[in-house]
């Protein structure tokens, strides 16, 4: 139940409200992402039933991305804001990684919720696409869903499945995906209003009408037996770097800034203490490639541009040195003239590190 929900809403009459997870939290689909998504429709749900309330909406939702970028923007993207009341929706995306990363980030992200503030209450929620219910028929495993529900019971945290409904619609329209979603993974308006009331509905039963205090969470142990941290450096807060600079300009509603480099050759070179390291950027048309020598050793080269670059342009990341030996390390980053045969250019602009601790 989610008593300090109640009591904020109806006691001090304000909540700030946090959406963490992939795409489907953030909209993608929806006519209008900010009007039309089951994250704002919520919003605005709350908002209307407590008129007299300040109700604040966070957004740390960003689509393609699961709990391995999760865990490192959790304090940068959400925890920032304060949120009393948290949605997490990583189910769809973390689908991809290994059921022992399943398991230490998200339970790395629900902690760092936990223990920023021990009064923010959860909500785990479960979207889902037509490619995840083909695994869950074909072979009976849920993947990342069985894991989180793991977690949430461990933690004694409710639970939401959107998916569940929104697959049951769709069974009853023949199993046509593309009556409930744009492209059988992001709903449509039609299909956000399905998820909309089934959080509706779930928010009926679990916000009571009153409630008497706020009450701290007791965390309990963590299944993981390590649990990763992580935290986002901005670049900006690097400059001045010769060969690079500042751009003072929205991105995609992700990122209020970010550094470019001047052209092929640029280079960067940072020093950090962790464990592993990625770069958090730009992916677009005309994205380019990159050299990283870490300590000195032989250079990697990532790639900006994928394939979904010629569809939409994106914030994204490329986590290559991990299980690094705990200490202090040194990276240089460097613009090649190398790129990939269908991109535009060589670009490269950057958001942050993601420094592992």
């Amino acid at each position: 139940m989610l008593n300090n929900t109640s009591y904020r809403l109806t006691k001090e009459k304000k909540l700030t409200v946090g959406y963490f997870g992939g795409s489907i939290t953030e909209g993608a689909g929806a006519s209008v992402w900010d009007e039309t998504s089951w994250r704002a429709n919520i919003t605005r749900y709350l908002r209307a039933k407590y008129p007299e309330a300040e109700i604040k909406e966070v957004n740390a939702a960003i689509g393609g991305t699961g709990t391995d970028l999760g865990f490192y923007r959790c304090e940068h993207d959400l925890l920032a804001g304060n949120p009393d009341l948290v949605f997490i929706e990583f189910a769809t995306n973390d689908s991809g990684l290994c059921r022992r990363d399943q398991l230490r980030y998200y339970e790395s992200c629900l902690r760092q919720i936990m223990e920023h503030d021990k009064t923010t209450e959860i909500v785990v929620v479960f979207t889902t696409t037509k490619g995840m219910e083909r695994i869950v028929a074909e072979t009976g495993d849920r993947g990342s869903r069985t894991v989180q529900a793991m977690l949430a019971y461990h933690y004694g945290l409710d639970m939401v499945d959107l998916g569940q409904k929104l697959n049951e619609a769709v069974l009853l329209a023949g199993g046509d995906w593309l009556r409930y979603t744009t492209d059988e993974t992001h709903p449509n308006d039609d299909g956000y209003l399905i998820c909309t009331e089934t959080m509706r509905t779930a928010l009926e039963r679990l916000i009571p009408e009153t409630a008497d205090a706020i009450t701290e969470r007791v965390i309990p142990v963590a299944v993981s037996p390590e649990i990763p941290h992580g935290e986002i450096v901005e670049i900006k807060d690097l400059l001045p770097i010769e060969g690079w600079h500042f751009v003072d300009k929205r991105f995609k509603r992700r990122f209020p800034y970010y550094v470019t480099a001047d052209g092929v050759g640029s280079e960067l070179t940072y020093t950090f203490e962790g464990t592993a390291l990625g770069l958090y950027w730009i992916q677009d048309r005309d994205s380019g490639k990159v050299s990283l020598s870490l300590d000195g050793g032989e250079p990697v080269t990532v790639s900006a541009w994928d394939s979904y670059c010629k569809s939409y342009s994106r914030a994204g990341y490329v986590i290559p040195f991990v299980d690094l030996e705990r200490g202090t390390h040194t990276v240089t980053v460097r613009v090649l003239a190398e790129k990939d045969e269908e991109s535009l250019g060589n670009t490269i602009s950057l958001f942050a590190f993601m420094v592992g601790k």
